[in-house]
């Protein structure tokens, strides 16, 4: 039995492997929210948050690698990649889109448990510790602009100025994504949350590609976002 509720959303085509995943993580005392294609998998994310994602790499409409590869640029959600393939090259594919750990079929049960234990454990030291300023940012109401503590001025559109406000307004404390998807006007639902993840990485995109900064904006918990730099709003 784990200490607390682990949350985990398996994403396995196969119905009988998923049911048996199923019945033995949710008897170890995790909470488990099964899907069965990319579809639920989508759907899922959007009503939920989760701590450890399990997928198949051969679902039946998106390869578990593009899963994968999406929940990593959107969310800190630790990641299982399961297979029924051992080749080297898929392996080393997995990995780089971001799997915290590749496991090949027939599953060990024993050996996934103590994977999401270990994976969890990681993933909560690391929020734990909460991001210490170490700089000074600038957000310019009237004219829309994001500068740097170089100089450096990102202009951003309306709605991510909104996003990054809201951020910025928190004064480092995270903002829960049901919170933020209302100040925005998304629906709350699949449809608003991609939409705010894809706001989040359009910001973040103009950061890494203008500023040169990869962790301004972070993940919290996958349960919302928070500005680990101070920023100033003028």
């Amino acid at each position: 039995m784990t200490d607390s509720p682990i949350n985990i959303l398996l994403v396995e085509d196969d119905q009988d492997l998923n049911e048996t995943i199923s019945r033995f993580l949710r008897f170890a005392g995790y909470t488990l929210t099964s899907a069965f294609n990319a579809k639920e998998f989508y759907h899922c994310l959007a009503l939920d948050s989760f701590d450890i994602a399990v997928i198949d790499i051969g679902l039946p409409d998106e390869s578990g690698l593009v899963l994968a590869e999406s929940l990593r640029k959107t969310t800190d959600t630790g990641i299982v990649i399961l297979t029924a393939h051992a080749e080297i090259d898929e392996r080393v594919q997995g990995y780089a889109v971001g799997a915290d750990l590749y496991l090949i079929k027939p599953v060990v049960m024993v050996e996934l448990a103590a994977a999401i234990n270990s994976i969890a454990k990681r993933r909560l030291e690391r929020q734990s510790t909460p991001a210490t300023p170490i700089s000074t940012w600038v957000l310019a109401r009237s004219s829309r602009h994001l500068i740097s503590p170089e100089g450096t001025v990102i202009s951003l559109s309306a709605k991510e100025f909104e996003l990054f406000f809201l951020l910025a307004n928190a004064q480092g404390q995270p903002v829960k994504r049901k919170d933020l998807t209302a100040a925005l006007h998304y629906p709350n639902d699949l449809y608003g949350g991609r939409a705010l993840d894809n706001l989040v990485r359009r910001i973040r995109v103009k950061i890494r590609s203008q500023a040169g900064v990869d962790d301004l904006i972070h993940t919290f918990h996958s349960q919302g976002f928070y500005i680990s730099a101070e920023v100033i709003v003028r």
